[in-house]
């Protein structure tokens, strides 16, 4: 082997172990990252309610917060107060959803959603963002889909990865049929619904993660592992 043909293949298992750096660590950056950019905004929020209740308070006893001697005034900073500050907004959270898993709950938010989509365009707001929280909620939830299929499009010999999502009789032709989502790739959030007539339903092996991975990574993601592969071809 040449100097050259030495220095290249050096060069090249350099640059495929910097590249194997780089994609270990920056799922771990990312995570970390989102961690903490949840921690600064819950912090923040808990910050700007605990700092408008105070405000209220010392203004109540006399004193502008914005004139008076700092050491007259209330406040809420104490070893760990940050961390209080992000809990709040959690606990908050938590309080409002018990309220509204009962029955009380659910009637007094129906009649505040029935109030909103009275109004002509916050109404339409308000529900689009509703549904785009629900659908967040659902994706990928096997308590919603009943399992993965494909669909043979747009030629024979290409099939289309899906979700199967119900099951119903065509009121038409009187044929048992399948309604199954197609998301599209890699945002699993748009898609579209396609009725397949049960006979002509691809059932998958895969379960709803190795599905959800080859979607959301473009095919780049085998669902499969390489032994399975070898074992199987």
């Amino acid at each position: 082997m040449s100097v050259d043909q030495h220095k290249h293949s050096g060069l090249g298992r350099a640059a495929r172990a910097l590249l194997a750096g780089v994609v270990s660590v920056i799922p771990v950056l990312a995570t970390f990252w989102l961690l903490v950019s949840i921690y600064r905004i819950l912090r923040n929020l808990g910050d700007g309610m605990i700092d408008g209740l105070f405000d209220f308070l010392n203004r109540q006893r006399g004193l502008d917060p914005e004139r008076a001697d700092p050491d007259l005034l209330w406040s809420f900073e104490f070893p760990g107060s940050n961390l209080v500050l992000a809990l709040l907004p959690v606990l908050i959270l938590f309080s409002v959803g018990l309220a509204v898993t009962n029955r009380p709950g659910r009637r007094l938010l129906g009649w505040f959603e029935a109030q909103i989509a009275k109004l002509p365009l916050l109404g339409f707001v308000y529900s689009s963002i509703k549904q785009l929280v629900d659908a967040l909620r659902q994706l990928g939830s096997e308590r919603k889909f009943k399992g993965v299929a494909f669909v043979e499009y747009p030629s024979p010999g290409c099939r289309l990865l899906g979700f199967i999502t119900g099951n119903f009789r065509d009121p038409q032709s009187g044929k048992d049929v399948t309604a199954i989502f197609l998301p599209t790739a890699p945002n699993p959030l748009t898609g579209f619904v396609v009725i397949v007539e049960d006979e002509r339903v691809m059932k998958s092996d895969l379960g709803m993660e190795e599905a959800s991975k080859l979607i959301l990574s473009a095919g780049l993601v085998s669902p499969l592992s390489a032994e399975e592969v070898a074992a199987k071809s």
